[in-house]
């Protein structure tokens, strides 16, 4: 019944992937997912929904919906305000349109690297990717994967950044933010120009298929809205227009202020600011309301099924059969860095995973030799992997932000959230080796 057990959460997943790649709205495709997964484990059907499913759904909404919700408001005024505009007529004159993507996954590095989260990244970077995307006629089914690219993966593991998974290892390893930084940066490095080198490819694809940016009728419009601004050159100035993200930046990491704080800064200053370019608040403020709450309720199904997945017999037959394997002999570092990128992605994340692995290997390999520096880099890079699954609340996100399809962009994004990371790990794993426990 064990090996039963674990395929029955491996077919709750798969079965979560093949309808949203059908198109079946992500709430709905989550719930049918959990009941699936519910069912088969044998678990109490209104039980598991109220005390598992639902309590993960409003544990993530309670976390996270002020921050959504002031993200979209930011993102809609980037957008209204011709700020968003500016940025990216800024970056398509000074890098040109072959370098459009690379400057979106660069951006949404450095916003990354500020410490502003993956979710409000995500919505600060949108409006001024789709502008970029829309002027150098690229497809829109790859918007997500560039967001993704910058956002969640090769920044993620260099050294001194400030995200919870590179923060996580200290407290069990004794080491710092900067451990092991050749490692760090080599691997970011090479995920970098992977990501680049597949968006060349498939941007030459497509222009070779005649396909260019394509958007539905409200993207249409918004667009329009900012041609408007253009034309009558009430455009803001570029310098200007990015002091709002800018701004939110420094209030984060400088002052230390809580993320809801920042966010209302960069909002009140963008008022300030491009006021004149501000019309039909009331209708503004509602898009901006109505897409935070598609995007806050997506994500919450999703962060769901992992609380289900959680409660099922067979995570824990999953994560013993995991962890007896890693004390079952073998390299220390391709064991701890295979456990702890499988345990992420059960947990659909990378702190949930990295802390489950170094909780209960991190002391054991320490006694060892191991090196804990080399360690905590090698747990990082190990938590971009198969933490981005489609059962993952940051791709939930970025899909539901650009007004993608699982079906027309997840694709995408698995080659560069998952192959590419996986990757890396494999080159961290090597390196570690080479450089010495």
């Amino acid at each position: 019944m064990t090996i039963m057990d674990m395929l029955i959460i491996v077919l709750g997943l798969l079965m979560l992937l093949v309808l949203t790649l059908k198109k079946v709205p992500v709430s709905l495709a989550a719930l049918i997912s959990v009941v699936t997964i519910i069912i088969f484990s044998n678990m109490p059907v209104l039980g598991s929904l109220s005390d598992s499913y639902l309590e993960g759904f409003a544990s993530f909404m309670k976390s996270s919906w002020l921050m959504i919700l002031l993200g979209a408001v930011l993102s809609k005024l980037m957008d209204m305000t011709g700020a968003a505009r500016a940025i990216a007529t800024f970056i398509i004159n000074f890098l040109g349109e072959k370098r459009a993507i690379p400057s979106i996954i660069l951006a949404g590095g450095l916003l990354a690297y500020g410490g502003v989260s993956s979710m409000v990244a995500c919505f600060a970077l949108y409006p001024i990717a789709l502008a970029i995307f829309r002027k150098a006629d690229l497809p829109r089914y790859l918007l997500p994967a560039a967001i993704g690219a910058g956002i969640f993966t090769w920044v993620t593991m260099l050294p001194g950044n400030p995200s919870v998974v590179n923060i996580v290892p200290i407290s069990y390893l004794g080491t710092t933010a900067m451990a092991a930084p050749a490692i760090g940066i080599i691997c970011a490095l090479v995920t970098l120009i992977l990501s680049v080198v597949y968006f060349e490819f498939e941007t030459g694809k497509a222009r070779k298929r005649g396909i260019g940016f394509q958007a539905d009728d409200e993207t249409e419009r918004i667009l329009a809205q900012a041609d408007e601004l253009e034309a009558s050159g009430k455009v803001p100035n570029p310098i200007l227009s990015i002091l709002p993200v800018v701004c939110i930046a420094v209030v984060l990491n400088i002052f230390n202020a809580d993320i809801a704080v920042a966010l209302l800064s960069g909002i009140v200053l963008c008022f300030v600011l491009f006021y004149k370019n501000i019309h039909n608040m009331k209708d503004s403020m509602l898009e901006a309301t109505n897409s935070a709450a598609v995007t806050m309720i997506n994500a919450c199904s999703i962060v769901g099924i992992g609380s289900v997945i959680k409660a099922a017999p067979g995570f824990q037959k999953i994560v013993d059969f995991v962890l007896n394997f890693s004390q079952s002999g073998g390299n220390p570092l391709i064991i701890f860095g295979i456990a702890t990128t499988v345990l992420c992605g059960l947990n659909a994340s990378g702190m949930g995973g990295l802390s489950t692995t170094l909780s209960a290997l991190g002391e054991a390999f320490l006694a060892m030799g191991v090196n804990p520096e080399i360690l905590h880099r090698v747990g990082v890079i190990a938590a971009t992997g198969l933490d981005s699954l489609p059962h993952s609340g940051g791709i939930v996100a970025v899909l539901t932000i650009s007004g993608v399809s699982y079906k027309d962009g997840y694709r995408h994004l698995f080659m560069v959230t998952v192959v590419f990371t996986l990757m890396a790990l494999a080159i961290a794993v090597v390196l570690g080796n080479i450089t010495g426990f």
